[in-house]
């Protein structure tokens, strides 16, 4: 999903909550539709790593990114780098997910144990303006009361 001229922090975190929330349902209905199919997330040799774009600087990522209406030249530039909304078997497959992926398979495992109110945390900082500015996210996992309210960071167990 390509989000144009969004620039306040807390309203880009809300819509990635949106969208992270959409995964989170995608996970537990393949959780519910293939018991035993799925491994433990911490047990499931799925690490964190960053997506490639992330640890692009500025001025690369956005040299890389194609024009408005990319359909106008097909294949003529490289993908745009985009947040990646990924659902918990093409981490499985592929070996990692970055800590949006991760909490979404993980809340979606809390809450289908039961745990009902565990929710995303998200973080939001950003430095620069204009097109050099750069924007840092990072989202937990918010235990709900069955969870004693603590705070889970899979991107931490799984090699942050």
């Amino acid at each position: 999903m390509d989000v144009l001229g969004v620039d306040d922090d807390g309203a880009l975190a809300r819509m990635a909550e949106g969208l992270l929330e959409v995964v989170i349902a995608n996970n537990r209905y393949l959780m519910r539709a293939h018991p035993g199919v799925f491994p433990p997330l911490y047990q499931s040799g799925v690490r964190f790593r960053a997506e490639p774009w992330a640890t692009m600087p500025p001025a690369q990522r956005n040299a890389a990114r194609g024009p408005m209406h990319p359909d106008l030249h097909l294949g003529a530039r490289q993908r745009d780098p985009v947040e990646q909304f990924t659902p918990y078997p093409v981490l499985l497959r592929r070996g990692w997910g970055d800590c949006a992926q991760l909490c979404a398979v993980r809340v979606a495992e809390l809450r289908e144990a039961g745990e009902e109110d565990a929710a995303l945390r998200f973080y939001c900082r950003s430095q620069g303006e204009g097109s050099e500015r750069r924007r840092w996210y990072h989202v937990e996992v918010r235990r709900g009361a069955a969870g004693g309210n603590e705070i889970e960071d899979p991107s931490r167990r799984l090699d942050f």
